[in-house]
């Protein structure tokens, strides 16, 4: 089978679509992959700045169609499914024509959602979930969302425009205002779509949560008030700041949460990013597309 792949690190360059034997089923649920997504964290095993022991087949989302399921799976063959392979920890990439994975990791399709949509779902929304799921109560509170037009950020947006009893300022990109400006109307919470730092406040957010990497906004949060990121590269001093409470997010495999992110977006009620879909061949120009920098959307690779 052909899979996306790295021998060394470095570059978009050292993308190699490799020929690989077909997983072994065993007790594992084999998906033969539709589509699966490009994700930073890809960008940063292939560079080497996240170490991944060689060969790695890269690649933490994908989904679907069941080619084998074990006994008492819940899944027959043929079933639309997704899952999050968390590729880091796990050692099983996504970017390949079949993935073995774990069973009760994966999580059916809902109808009405197209597999090339499905695969950008796991990893930037299982993310969303669970770093909410560590913020503090907000109620009644002042939230700051950095990055809201990025992966994450559009799920985190989506849930947090709704909750009426917050005050939710958004922090994109200037290009990008017109648009969120548009997504926030008529949504419940209340606040602002902001372009530049500037025009954020010291000190004056009771919860900040970081889903761009912009630490120099340690400093907007109030005394006591709470600070969340999801990226360690770029992430500030916890030392600096010990009236705030830091939280950096490392995110874990759940299936209830990944059945959540489907159910949500079945509904259309989650982000609906414009999805590029390009063949294994071009996972090299889908790299250097993301890491220009700026890129809009969700890139896509299928088989």
């Amino acid at each position: 089978m052909r899979a996306v792949g790295i021998t060394r690190t470095g570059g978009p360059e050292v993308l190699e679509v490799l020929d690989l034997p077909e997983p072994d089923a065993a007790d594992r649920l084999v998906i033969k992959t539709a589509a699966t997504a490009v994700n930073p964290v890809d960008l940063a095993t292939r560079s080497g700045q996240i170490p991944t022991s060689l060969p790695a087949v890269l690649g933490w989302d994908l989904a679907g169609t069941v080619a084998h399921a074990p006994a008492g799976s819940g899944f027959r063959t043929g079933d639309r499914v997704l899952a999050m392979t968390a590729q880091l920890g796990t050692g099983v990439g996504s970017m390949a024509e079949y993935v073995a994975f774990d069973p009760k990791y994966v999580a059916h399709v809902p109808d009405g959602v197209p597999l090339t949509d499905a695969a950008t779902l796991p990893l930037a929304g299982v993310t969303a979930t669970q770093l909410l799921r560590s913020t503090p109560d907000r109620h009644g509170k002042r939230i700051l969302l950095i990055g809201a037009q990025g992966g994450v950020g559009g799920h985190l947006a989506a849930r947090l425009l709704d909750e009426e009893s917050a005050r939710t300022d958004l922090l994109v990109r200037p290009a990008d205002r017109s648009a969120w400006q548009e997504r926030r109307s008529g949504r419940p919470a209340d606040g602002a779509v902001l372009t530049d730092l500037a025009q954020i406040e010291s000190r004056a957010y009771d919860i900040v949560i970081d889903a761009g990497g912009a630490p120099d906004l340690f400093e907007a949060v109030r005394p006591q008030g709470a600070f969340l990121t999801i990226t360690p590269f770029s992430a500030p001093d916890p030392a600096s700041r010990p009236d705030v409470a830091y939280t950096l997010i490392s995110v874990e495999l759940d299936r209830d949460d990944l059945v959540s992110v489907a159910d949500t977006a079945a509904r259309g009620a989650g982000p609906r990013p414009e999805t590029t879909v390009l063949p294994f061949e071009e996972a090299a120009e889908a790299h250097r597309r993301l890491e220009r920098g700026g890129f809009r959307g969700k890139l896509v690779l299928v088989p």
